[in-house]
């Protein structure tokens, strides 16, 4: 279900965008400047994105980091599991380069901070419409299918487990938005601990806080 009060602007012949944020006065301003240049649809929480792309069918689509109902990087994952040719362009008032990378290992092609200027957000995704990717490639796997290491150690599955530990997720939590079981939930949180040598919850929270994970 789409988010009641957040309609389409007309324009069938335009690039389909689909706009994702939870503050509807960027939804307002964003599709206030591209009304003109694209078929715009905004909603407000991952959900009604993950809905929307069905939908919808958008050439394009802008998506926030942090959303209610759902992490950005494992609700891109979730779309991009199902339509990997949808160009995805996180837009995100993080601007730490561990964001990037995450980014990058989800399959996005580019992350642009809020500060951006307007007309570099419009560059950025008409580029991206036109086939380019502003994110370097992720290449190096595990035999396992998993994105390598990164520098911590952890890989990204369990990044992406440990960044929803921090944000107070319990394991049914984290397996309901990962699609994994409970018991696969438990066993990344055992191994990120052992890895890191951490000792509790609180400790992996100050983790990803100080590695700017959370």
């Amino acid at each position: 279900m789409l988010t009641p009060g957040i309609e389409n602007t007309p324009g069938a012949s335009l690039p389909k965008i689909l706009l994702a944020d939870d503050h509807h006065l960027i939804l307002d301003a964003l599709r206030a400047m591209m009304k003109n240049d694209f078929d715009v649809l905004a909603v407000d929480n991952s959900q009604s994105f993950i809905n929307a792309v069905e939908a919808f069918q958008p050439d394009i689509a802008i998506l926030d980091v942090s959303m209610p109902g759902g992490d950005g990087f494992v609700t891109a994952r979730k779309v991009l599991e199902r339509q990997p040719q949808l160009p995805i362009v996180f837009l995100s008032m993080y601007a730490d380069s561990s964001y990037l990378d995450q980014a990058a290992q989800v399959g996005a092609k580019a992350y642009l901070s809020k500060s951006v200027p307007a007309h570099d957000l419009i560059a950025a995704i008409r580029a991206v419409l036109s086939g380019d990717s502003l994110l370097p490639p992720t290449v190096s796997r595990e035999t396992n299918g998993e994105p390598a290491t990164h520098r911590n150690g952890l890989t990204a599955r369990q990044r992406e487990v440990l960044r929803l530990i921090a944000l107070g997720c319990s394991a049914k939590d984290i397996a309901n938005q990962l699609n994994i079981s409970v018991r696969t939930a438990e066993f990344h949180r055992a191994a990120i601990m052992q890895r890191l040598d951490l000792h509790s919850t609180a400790q992996m929270t100050r983790y990803a806080i100080a590695n700017n994970l959370a």
